[in-house]
This record gives structure tokens, C-alpha cells and sequence, in this order.
């Protein structure tokens, strides 16, 4: 008898594919069945068919896919050579950035220089003094 059965308590913890989520919903709701008659026939709580139901009405049938439930696992701890390569490799990588802005710096100024060697062999020394008019 299904409904004996259902009055059972289970300890351990069951899981239950999509497929077979769908499947109840479809069957509770082509036939004139209570979630409790429901339940009775799938082994199941009424209120677990409910949550199913709503879960497939508000989001399909993705929501009814096993997913991983609780705390994300914690990071590794990183060990002290670990640490220390790391605040190495930050290091360098500033280092690196310094040198090439410092680089860069170093050409426009060398840039700036040329423009004004030009300019003086073109138009000549500035001469303090007369202006004309």
C-alpha cells in the first residue's frame, strides 16, 4: 500500500532527477488528483511536488536540475612560498610598469629636444633685444 508507505519516515536524503521532477508535475496536472493523492502514488511530500511545480512554472525546466546546494568551498591557503612568489611577481610587474613609463617619458623628451634643434637650425637663435614692429 502506497499510503502506509508515505507515512514512513526517511532518513536519508533522496535525489531526484529533472526528468522525474517533470514527470510528477506533468502527472499532477493531467489528472484530477490532490497533491496529497499525488504524493500517496510518487512517494513524495505534497508540499516537495508544490515547490516543483512553482520552481517549473516561474523558471522551466532548468529549475528542476539537481544544483549544488550550501557554502561555495573555501580558497586554498596559499603557502608562505607561495605568498612570497606572489609578492615577487607584483614586484617585478611595478618594476616593469616604472621602467616603461620611464621609457617613455625618456622619448618624448628626446622627441622635445629634436623638435627644438630643428626649429633653431630653421629660424635661428632668439636674439634678446630689438622686436619689431
Amino acid at each position: 500500500l502506497p499510503g502506509i508507505k508515505s507515512l514512513k519516515q526517511n532518513h536519508r536524503k533522496r535525489i531526484f532527477s529533472a526528468k522525474f521532477k517533470w514527470h510528477v508535475i506533468n502527472y499532477y496536472q493531467t489528472h484530477a488528483e490532490s497533491f496529497a493523492q499525488v504524493a500517496a502514488k510518487f512517494d513524495l511530500l505534497p508540499s516537495q511536488i508544490s515547490i516543483w511545480r512553482q520552481a517549473f512554472i516561474k523558471y522551466g525546466y532548468d529549475a528542476l536540475k539537481p544544483h549544488r546546494k550550501g557554502r561555495s568551498p573555501k580558497v586554498k591557503k596559499q603557502t608562505k612560498k607561495q605568498k612570497q612568489k606572489l609578492v615577487e611577481k607584483k614586484e617585478i610587474d611595478q618594476l616593469r610598469e616604472e621602467l616603461a613609463r620611464t621609457k617613455q617619458e625618456l622619448y618624448n623628451t628626446k622627441m622635445d629636444r629634436d623638435i627644438l634643434k630643428k626649429s633653431l637650425a630653421l629660424f635661428g637663435p632668439s636674439k634678446p633685444g630689438k622686436k619689431r614692429k
